[in-house]
């Protein structure tokens, strides 16, 4: 068991009145764009450097384990067409990230105490920033050893029981965190670190 926190990145006034606006117009389609824009899942717009809206998933705290960060890295395809054989074929290029925060204490830090932030945990509670903050830094720090993560964990079952067994985990995501450098702290490769903090190997968990 474990609590899920959640940054809700609220609307400015422009854009609070398209959504006013569009009430006010009953257009039902702009209604529902802009309210999943603004107050659903976190909205990517891959032209702007700016996280502008919606929910943004910050991670999870497990008893006994370290805290897990959710990397928020969404993946941006790219390609080019090229003349193969006489016919126009698409090439894949290397794919690049679009993070929402650096992978950093500070990068993390200055997304959740941005002005337009709100945290909550998954029950609904807004949560205090500086608490937050603290106890996410420090959580798993009490138990022998920091807390665990995929690789401590693995160790101690495999002592534990001979028999037990995992899959890798693998996937786009992990290929392209690989290519940024990153190294996952086992061969499952269901967490890695940056900046002594703990990532998980995926965007989609709970």
């Amino acid at each position: 068991m474990g609590t899920n926190y959640y940054c809700h990145i609220i609307p400015s006034k422009e854009r609070k009145k398209e959504l006013y606006n569009a009430i006010e117009a009953n257009d039902f389609s702009l209604i529902n764009k802009l309210h999943n824009e603004m107050y659903d899942n976190i909205y990517i717009d891959y032209n702007s450097t700016e996280i502008e809206g919606g929910v943004v998933h910050l991670g999870k705290m497990s008893a006994g384990w370290k805290f897990l960060w959710n990397p928020n890295v969404y993946i941006i395809r790219h390609g080019h067409l090229e003349d193969i054989n006489g016919r126009r074929t698409w090439v894949e290029d290397p794919n690049t990230g679009k993070y929402v925060y650096p992978l950093t204490k500070q990068g993390l830090h200055d997304f959740i105490f941005r002005e337009d932030v709100l945290i909550y945990d998954e029950y609904g509670e807004l949560q205090d920033k500086e608490e937050f903050w603290k106890d996410a830094l420090e959580w798993g720090s009490n138990r022998e050893g920091g807390g665990w993560d995929a690789a401590s964990y693995e160790a101690y079952e495999m002592k534990r029981d001979i028999n037990y067994r995992l899959y890798p985990v693998t996937g786009e995501l992990i290929d392209f965190l690989k290519s940024e450098g990153y190294k996952f702290t086992s061969w499952t490769n269901s967490d890695f670190y940056s900046d002594g903090l703990r990532f998980a190997s995926s965007t989609e968990f709970s």
